[in-house]
């Protein structure tokens, strides 16, 4: 299998395939405060682009690609040595921003805000753990948490959340 398509795109297979299509929960859009998508196809996921985080430490940098699919635990760490249980800093590839704390994880670090609209609006974001290690993370759509145990009873949504 090849490791990147013709544009040089790296391309990531999925354990998810042999999930049901109506169980899985696809992101399709998200954003940092200042409205600049973070989905983008840097990466690819089973066909869908991932989510490009920038991440810092320290005078370490790099970028990161998430899985776009909820409940898909992969991060794969681009240009950057991640070290087990490091606390790191999420910013925009883009505009360099640092993205906001949503809330504190259960591991001590923290949850961060990946807006599901380009306005900010924190009622509808997304949390992802930003200790290295720790896969925690939530959805909050119009206010409401969305945890992996909901997924079963939910449809396969590939559009924004």
């Amino acid at each position: 299998m090849k490791q990147f398509n013709n544009n040089n795109i790296m391309i990531i297979p999925s354990p998810i395939k042999q999930l049901a299509k109506d169980q899985v929960l696809v992101v399709t859009e998200c954003f940092c405060p200042n409205g600049h998508n973070l989905v983008n196809e840097m990466s690819m996921f089973d066909g869908f682009s991932g989510i490009t985080i920038k991440l810092k430490h320290g005078r370490k940098k790099g970028l990161i690609a998430l899985s776009p699919f909820y409940g898909d635990k992969r991060r794969i760490a681009m240009s950057i040595n991640l070290e087990h249980h490091e606390i790191l800093d999420f910013h925009c590839p883009v505009c360099n921003e640092m993205l906001p704390v949503f809330s504190h994880c259960s591991c001590g670090a923290g949850l961060i805000t990946l807006f599901n609209t380009a306005d900010a609006d924190v009622s509808n974001c997304i949390g992802i753990c930003n200790r290295v290690d720790c896969d925690n993370s939530v959805i909050k759509t119009e206010g409401e948490l969305i945890t992996i145990a909901m997924i079963d009873s939910m449809n396969y949504i590939h559009a924004p959340i």
